[in-house]
């Protein structure tokens, strides 16, 4: 089990280290691009915000794209781990996109969060001077167990068959969910999470949802995946196996109908009220019960 090793008495993010771990695995397999949660994490932000968080995400954004474009680490032949420079900026480009992503997902700037500091046009180097060495350090081994437990289907997947954070027909019925990466007809959910022996229930059926959120088949997912970063470690079934496991007894077609229509359910329960009164409610609290979207909790990764 490969932790992170924070100096003194440093309070370890594993909810930012996980999907700062899950950031940079992507480049590995897919071509250079930003994780759409923090881009969206950017724009929200700047509203929040101001021009401050704004700029310099803008700035990130941009920088973190030329780099993988630069320094290619999704070209197949290549070793996984770059240069130690241009590594340790990469490290710190996905940290730093993850306090974007939790701006997306909890749509806030959370307290204590550097991008509370940031004013008028920001500055990309001071921004990246505030992620902790733990994290640069951890990311490198994440890395390099990524490339022994996942280098061969790397080398067997066009990057043109990669998709990191893919969005399906009935994402939308949930408030919004993305998952970490489909390679092939294989989706795969990376969990960082400091107790990697346990698979819980959570992590399940969210990875069940996912593909009952393919309400038209766009993926044709035939494999279903975990790869748990911190032992690395791949655990694949095929999707059928995978939901006769969890005791489902129909066809997949079938469940797809029924979990849309529960999702439609669950989204006309939280917009109207028992009196048929409209109410303000938060539709991913409702599908949660439904799919649980990644990222929350505090070591949800």
């Amino acid at each position: 089990m490969q932790r992170p090793v924070a100096a003194g008495r440093t309070v370890v993010r594993w909810d930012l280290l996980g999907v700062a771990v899950d950031f940079r695995l992507r480049c590995a397999f897919v071509a250079p691009q930003a994780p759409p949660s923090a881009v969206a994490g950017v724009a929200l932000a700047g509203v929040i915000g101001g021009p401050g968080p704004r700029c310099v995400g803008e700035a990130l954004v941009d920088a973190y794209v030329e780099h993988l474009r630069t320094f290619g680490p999704h070209i197949r032949g290549r070793r996984w781990l770059l240069e130690r420079e241009a590594e340790a900026r990469l490290d710190r480009m996905c940290f730093a996109l993850a306090w974007f992503d939790r701006v997306f997902r909890d749509g806030a700037i959370a307290p204590g969060s550097p991008l509370a500091d940031m004013v008028d046009d920001g500055d990309l180097d001071a921004l990246l001077g505030c992620v902790p060495e733990y994290v640069v350090m951890d990311l490198q081994v994440q890395v390099m167990l990524a490339e022994r437990a996942l280098g061969q289907l790397r080398s067997a997947a066009e990057v043109a068959v990669c998709q990191a954070a893919p969005t399906f027909a009935g994402s939308a019925d949930v408030g919004g969910a993305d998952a970490d990466l489909v390679i092939g007809r294989r989706l795969m959910e990376i969990k960082s999470v400091s107790r990697p022996e346990v698979l819980t229930d959570q992590a399940i059926w969210q990875l069940a949802g996912y593909v009952l959120l393919d309400y038209d088949d766009e993926y044709r997912f035939d494999e279903m995946a975990f790869y748990m970063s911190r032992v690395g470690w791949l655990a694949s079934w095929k999707v059928d196996e995978f939901f006769g496991l969890l005791g489902a007894r129909l066809p997949l077609h079938q469940l797809r109908d029924e979990f849309a229509r529960q999702c439609s359910v669950a989204a006309t329960a939280s917009a109207t009220g028992v009196d048929g009164q409209v109410v303000r409610r938060d539709r991913r609290t409702e599908a949660s019960l439904l799919v649980v979207d990644r990222q929350e909790g505090a070591d949800s990764k």
